[in-house]
Parts: structure tokens; C-alpha cells; sequence
């Protein structure tokens, strides 16, 4: 029996009733996760790859009208690993 995939936590919130369907957020992502058909003021942005963010909020930043929230997951916030922990490192 398959293990029950867990859901995908969503980074990027996208507000259709205050977006403008401008394209920005799909041209600056980084890691290409934003499709917005170009030159097509009709559809909203997705996000394509919410699992590969890098919570870098480039795209939030760039959103002339705010429509662009970040969610960090609970793990993200509560994070109780060192920092030297987190990169790995060994401080002799």
C-alpha cells in the first residue's frame, strides 16, 4: 500500500482580487515557480512548483499593488536548530 502523499505547502499567496495580472512576479522568480501567460491580462499567476521556493520574496517585493503575500511554514518560524547546525559546520 503507497504511502499517502503529504501536501505540498503553498509560499506564495496570490490575491486575485487585488492582482493585476501584470506578469512581474513570473519575470523576476528566480526559480522560474510563477507561470503567468504573457500579454494575457485575462488569467492570474500560479504558482507551479510551490515546493521548490526559496522564500526569497522577490516576487512579493516586486507587486506594484500588494497582491503577493509570503507564507512561511510553521517549521520555517519555530526553527529551534542551531545555526551551526542548520550550514554544517564544525566551529573547532
Amino acid at each position: 500500500m503507497p504511502a499517502e502523499a503529504k501536501p505540498v505547502h503553498n509560499p506564495i499567496r496570490i490575491d486575485p482580487e487585488v492582482c493585476v495580472k501584470c506578469n512581474l512576479c513570473d519575470w523576476i522568480c528566480p526559480g522560474d515557480l510563477i507561470y503567468k501567460e504573457e500579454d494575457n491580462r485575462e488569467t492570474l499567476p500560479v504558482v507551479e512548483y510551490p515546493d521548490e521556493c526559496w522564500y526569497c520574496g522577490l516576487c512579493q517585493s516586486i507587486c506594484p499593488v500588494d497582491a503577493i503575500t509570503i507564507i512561511f511554514p510553521k517549521q520555517m518560524i519555530q526553527c529551534k536548530t542551531d545555526v551551526t547546525t542548520l550550514l554544517g559546520k564544525v566551529v573547532e
